[in-house]
C-alpha cells in the first residue's frame, strides 16, 4: 500500500500562505516526479478562510472611510481552489495541541466541540502573532476582527480624549490616521484645528525603535503637526474601564482619563497550543535561527513568522526567511529515507541571514511619512508613494491572497541538491 505523507502548514499567516502556495507550486510537483513510493497531499489549517491585510489595519481601524475593511480582507479559498483536492486540503479551524512522539496535530474545526487528529510527515508551524487590541490582527474568527474595526471606529468618530500606547510602527501610523480623521490636514501656513485630544505615549525614548534618532524626531514633529501630543517614557502598568471612560494608570502613579484607549504596542505569539518545552521564556516557539527547523520536534519540523524566535515581527523576516524554509523543506523532502527516517540530507543547508539594515516604511497620514531603505533615509513624498496612498494593498495584497507572489522557484545550488 503507498504510503500518506501528510504536509501541514499550521496558520494563513502571510508566512503560512504564501508557504502553501510555494509548496503547491514548487515542492509538491517535484515530490510526485522523484517520490513514487508515497502520496503527498498538502494540509492548511486556519481558523479562518478570510486573510487580513495587518500591513493596512492602521488606516482601516481608524475610519472604514478611509479606507473599506473589505479593501483589507481576502478569501483565501478561491486561490487554493486552482490546485486539485487530491492535492490539498483547507480545515477553517484551530490548532490545539502537537504530539512530537506520534507526529501528530491537534485541532478543532470552526463551530464544532470534539478536536480532530492529524498525522504528519512534515509540519510548518506559521501561526503568527495576535496585538493586544483586536483591530490590528486576525487571529480568530472574521467577525471577531470587524467587531473591533466597528468600536473602534464609532470611538474614534466621538472621542474628546484619545490615548494611545505604543512607540512601534502600528502605534504611529494609527496616531497619524487618527489625528488626520479627526483634525484635518495641517496647510503650509496654517496649524489644524484639534476637536479631540489625541495622546501617543511610549515607555520608551523615542519612537520607531528600528529606525535612527533623526528619522524617530520627524515622525514626532508630523504628529504634532497633527495634532498628536507625544509622551515619553510614560509606562502603562492598569487600564480599566468605568462606563464609557477608560481610567489608565502610569508607572509613576499618574492617571489618565480616556474616551478611547488603544494599546499598540507588542505582539504576542500564537503558541498556547504548542508544548512548552518547546517555547522560550516569552513563549515563542524555539526555531533553529539558521535552519528554520525546531530541532527539538523531530525532523521535518518547520516554523516561520511572528511565532518563531527568530522573528523580530517584521514582514521583512518573512520575505528574507522563504529562501532557507523552501530550499531546506525540499532538500529534506526529498532525502527523505524510510528505512533511515530520522537521517539528515547530504550537501548543504540554505542558512537564513538576517537584515539588519535599516529599513523600515512609516507613514503617518495620507500625506507622507518617514522611513529608511537599506539604510537610507527616504523623503516623505517616497513614503507616500510606495505605502501612503493604500498601505500597499494594491501591490502585495491579492498577490498574497491567491498565490500569484510564489510563482517564481527559488533555485538551489549544487552543493544544496539532493537529487
Amino acid at each position: 500500500m503507498t504510503e500518506q505523507r501528510n504536509i501541514v502548514v499550521l496558520g494563513a499567516s502571510a508566512a503560512g500562505l504564501q508557504s502553501t502556495h510555494y509548496i503547491m507550486n514548487h515542492i509538491l510537483p517535484t515530490l510526485k516526479q522523484s517520490k513514487k513510493d508515497a502520496k503527498y497531499h498538502v494540509y492548511l489549517i486556519n481558523p479562518s478562510s478570510d486573510w487580513w491585510f495587518r500591513v493596512a489595519s492602521p488606516r482601516v481601524a481608524a475610519s472604514t472611510s478611509r479606507m473599506a475593511s473589505e479593501k483589507i480582507l481576502f478569501d483565501i479559498r478561491p486561490g487554493l481552489k486552482r490546485y486539485s483536492k487530491d492535492d490539498i486540503t483547507f480545515i477553517e479551524g484551530t490548532a490545539t495541541g502537537l504530539s512530537e512522539p506520534t507526529r501528530a496535530v491537534t485541532y478543532r474545526r470552526s463551530g464544532a466541540s470534539i478536536e480532530e487528529t492529524l498525522s504528519y510527515h512534515a509540519l510548518i508551524v506559521a501561526t503568527g502573532s495576535r496585538t493586544y487590541h483586536q483591530a490590528f490582527s486576525m487571529s480568530a474568527a472574521t467577525q471577531t476582527t470587524l467587531d473591533s474595526i466597528k468600536y473602534t471606529n464609532e470611538k474614534v468618530r466621538t472621542a474628546k480624549d484619545i490615548v494611545i500606547v505604543g512607540g512601534g510602527p502600528t502605534a504611529v501610523e494609527f496616531a497619524g490616521e487618527v489625528a488626520e480623521h479627526r483634525n484635518g490636514k495641517p496647510g503650509y501656513f496654517s496649524k489644524v484645528s484639534k476637536k479631540a485630544n489625541i495622546t501617543l505615549m511610549t515607555a520608551s525614548d523615542k519612537l520607531l525603535p528600528a529606525l535612527r534618532p533623526a528619522i524617530a524626531k520627524a515622525a514626532e514633529a508630523k504628529l504634532k503637526a497633527l495634532g498628536v501630543e507625544v509622551l515619553y517614557k510614560q509606562r502603562v502598568v492598569d487600564a480599566s474601564t468605568s462606563g464609557d471612560r477608560t481610567l489608565i494608570t502610569l508607572a509613576q502613579g499618574d492617571r489618565i482619563e480616556a474616551d478611547l484607549y488603544v494599546p499598540a504596542f507588542g505582539v504576542e505569539p500564537n503558541s498556547s497550543f504548542l508544548p512548552s518545552h518547546l517555547l522560550d521564556d516569552k513563549n515563542y516557539l524555539r526555531v533553529n535561527e539558521k535552519t528554520l527547523r525546531v530541532d527539538d520536534a523531530g525532523p521535518r519540523v518547520y516554523s516561520i513568522g511572528d511565532v518563531a524566535s527568530y522573528s523580530r515581527n517584521s514582514i521583512l523576516d518573512i520575505m528574507n526567511s522563504f529562501p532557507a524554509l523552501f530550499v531546506n523543506l525540499k532538500r529534506d523532502l526529498l532525502a527523505y529515507n524510510a528505512m533511515l527516517p530520522d537521517e539528515k540530507p547530504k550537501g548543504k543547508d540554505r542558512l537564513y541571514v538576517r537584515d539588519d539594515k535599516e529599513m523600515q516604511i512609516v507613514t503617518i497620514g495620507s500625506g507622507g511619512g518617514v522611513g529608511a531603505i537599506m539604510g537610507w533615509k527616504v523623503p516623505s513624498f517616497f513614503v507616500w508613494m510606495i505605502k501612503g496612498r493604500d498601505f500597499m494593498v494594491g501591490m502585495s495584497g491579492a498577490s498574497t491572497a491567491n498565490g500569484d507572489s510564489m510563482k517564481k522557484e527559488i533555485a538551489w545550488t549544487k552543493e544544496e541538491a539532493v537529487i
